[in-house]
């Protein structure tokens, strides 16, 4: 690759990578712009990221810095900014002189996947779901461009609308020795690379498929991209990767402890809220059915009312009692979930969230998740353990809360929008 199609391809990842506008923010997270800055919130932590700036004065480039730190000091948030060697010096002054900390220089290297050399390897090269082997070796190396635990938080958006990602796993014998991850946006000529857990070119390979042009990516990505450094850097350079730029990342951290979760997550294979579900089928005998009412066992105590009143003639809805009748289901499940406590929100056939009902909702949060009114599907608030939440059955129409307490805050005001409810258990029918 000769300096002008390097040039060329600078100007391609700062025009299709650098400050990407999200349409969807990762699962949990809050993003905002501030002039030519796009930041992100996650609960736990923050990054802030841009294309190039244009030419700033120093005052308004310290203020610009300074305001990041205040905003991501009023949630706590320790930040990650990546400054670019093609980026103006006075950028990393400025964040020296705000107080971050520089970490090692990387060099962002870039390849053709028409030119890498396919090298002998040993082992295999398989794509997979990440078990606990895999997110070991990935947490064992680094520093990542973007952690693996950090991309499966992100869930569905990690690679924006129409995006997709890879995981890679060197195995022998069954074992795995190496990992690798890397996603592609819709419409970019990238596959860039998150992590390699080691020096492992021969990872590179299983990214092919995301080069590819599938359902929603538009075009063939000619270009695959890595953060590296020392060992890991030479490698690639070995299979045919060259330096486009150099990349430090810059930290700060406000004073107190960090929140360790985001606020809102997918629920995950072996994690508090998996198999919920499966007590729901096996407990509640949820039996899903257009015709077959109620879809369960509802539990003692428990009160459905019908959804009818919601409804309106010309087909449209009555939006402010929906929106009130949420309003009143949010509250009171926000009542009674201590402080750091959780809720599930269950949506059947999709993804399921755990979230913190103190840190979601109203301005810079993310959205409470789902909705206790169904929209095509069964939806379902309910404690990690089912001692209290919502049952909406999209085809009776009907909504089932149980729970003496969840119950106690809101039949009154339920009854006031929907009507006397259609069915009760309580003690005296068991």
């Amino acid at each position: 690759m000769d300096p002008s199609e390097q040039a060329r391809v600078w100007g391609a990842y700062v025009t299709q990578e650098r400050g990407r506008a999200t349409t969807y923010p990762p699962t949990g997270a809050v993003v905002e712009s501030d002039g030519p800055l796009v930041r992100t919130h996650y609960g736990t932590h923050g990054t802030v990221e841009h294309r190039p700036l244009a030419t700033t004065g120093r005052r308004e480039l310290a203020e610009l810095v300074r305001r990041q730190q205040k905003a991501f000091a009023g949630r706590g948030e320790p930040v990650r900014w990546k400054v670019y060697g093609a980026d103006p010096p006075c950028l990393a002054e400025e964040l020296e002189v705000a107080g971050f900390t520089p970490d090692a220089q990387q060099s962002l290297l870039v390849a053709k996947f028409a030119a890498m050399p396919r090298e002998r390897k040993q082992g295999r090269i398989r794509s997979g779901v990440p078990d606990a082997r895999v997110r070991e070796l990935a947490a064992s190396g680094g520093p990542h461009a973007r952690p693996l635990a950090e991309v499966e938080a992100d869930g569905w958006a990690a690679y924006g609308q129409g995006g997709r990602g890879e995981t890679v796993i060197l195995s022998d014998r069954g074992r795995s020795l190496a990992v690798g991850w890397a996603g592609r946006a819709a419409d970019s000529d990238f596959v860039v690379i998150g992590g390699l857990s080691g020096p492992y070119p021969e990872l590179v390979s299983g990214f092919a498929s995301l080069a590819k042009k599938a359902y929603l990516m538009g075009h063939d990505a000619p270009y695959c991209v890595a953060e590296a450094a020392g060992e890991l850097r030479s490698a690639l350079a070995k299979a045919g990767f060259v330096e486009l730029t150099t990349v430090r990342t810059y930290r700060w951290a406000p004073a107190g402890d960090p929140a360790r979760t985001r606020p809102v997550r997918e629920i995950r294979d072996g994690e508090i809220g998996d198999g919920l579900w499966d007590r729901l089928y096996g407990e509640f005998g949820f039996r899903p059915s257009t015709s077959t009412f109620p879809g369960i066992d509802e539990p003692v105590p428990s009160f459905t009312w019908s959804l009818d009143a919601l409804d309106t003639p010309d087909g449209a809805g009555d939006g402010d009692r929906l929106e009130a009748l949420e309003a009143v289901i949010r509250g009171a499940l926000r009542d009674l979930a201590p402080p750091g406590g959780l809720l599930g929100f269950l949506d059947w056939q999709h993804t399921g969230y755990l979230f913190d009902p103190h840190r979601v909702g109203g301005p810079g949060r993310p959205p409470w998740p789902g909705a206790a009114c169904p929209d095509g599907d069964y939806y379902l608030n309910v404690h990690p353990e089912l001692r209290f939440g919502t049952f909406g059955h999209p085809w009776e129409h009907t909504l089932c809360v149980w729970g003496e307490d969840l119950l106690a805050a809101v039949e009154g005001q339920l009854t006031t929008l929907l009507g006397e409810p259609l069915r009760r258990r309580d003690r005296t029918q068991v």
